[in-house]
């Protein structure tokens, strides 16, 4: 799977992918609060490859991003608990209190707290949320307040996926608070080829608390798909 790039959740880092053989990079930022600054990074860590490009939430909405901007790069998608739609004025307004907080507090228990309910199932081991805990407080403030405030001015996708005439695999989490799997297929049905794929028993985590299982599907698809 040396051609599959992996684009990570909010507020984590690449360790939360445990996917042989893909490239995890870590995405930070700078500048003005722009997910096209990520998409750029992203672009330029591909050299002239045609990849699969995935995502898990935020990595979802970069990849998004990728496709908009370098369409002839992506020969396929993986998204994970994402959503193609905008942020609504309140997600809006919450995007940027938690900016706003991290920056005057820095990153600590309190967003770990915050977010994990959120994140992980109660099924979650143990060293899932070792995990997820860890990667939180190990994050720069400054990195998580300009997510946030990327994410916020995000674009709705719809336009860009619809016209995506390539294999996508959809996954969601059957316990995911912040994306149930509805969400999930409303984002296949704007996919002209796609597959969704519901996982039971996790949360908007699935490649961190399911990784075998994770990895197993993802391989599974791209054969089917023939990528």
């Amino acid at each position: 799977m040396d051609d599959l790039v992996l684009l990570h959740a909010f507020p984590l880092d690449a360790r939360m992918w445990d996917v042989p053989g893909a490239l995890t990079p870590t995405l930070r930022g700078h500048g003005e609060p722009d997910l096209d600054t990520l998409a750029s990074q992203v672009i330029a860590e591909l050299g002239d490859r045609e990849v699969v490009l995935g995502g898990c939430s935020m990595g979802g909405y970069v990849a998004m991003a990728v496709l908009r901007r370098a369409p002839e790069r992506v020969k396929g998608l993986v998204l994970v608990d994402t959503k193609h739609t905008a942020d609504a004025p309140e997600a809006v307004r919450n995007r940027h209190a938690m900016a706003d907080r991290v920056e005057a507090e820095g990153v600590g228990e309190w967003l770990a707290e915050a977010m994990l309910p959120n994140l992980l199932s109660p099924n979650a081991s143990a060293q899932a949320r070792k995990l997820v805990t860890t990667m939180i407080l190990e994050q720069r403030p400054e990195d998580v307040a300009w997510w946030q405030r990327a994410m916020a001015k995000r674009p709705d996708s719809a336009d860009v996926l619809g016209k995506a005439e390539i294999p996508a695999l959809v996954v969601t989490g059957e316990l995911d608070p912040l994306m149930p799997p509805e969400i999930g297929r409303q984002l296949a049905e704007v996919l002209p080829r796609s597959t969704f794929v519901e996982m039971e028993g996790v949360a908007h985590l699935p490649p961190v608390e399911q990784p075998e299982r994770f990895a197993e599907l993802v391989e599974r698809w791209l054969t089917t798909a023939g990528l």
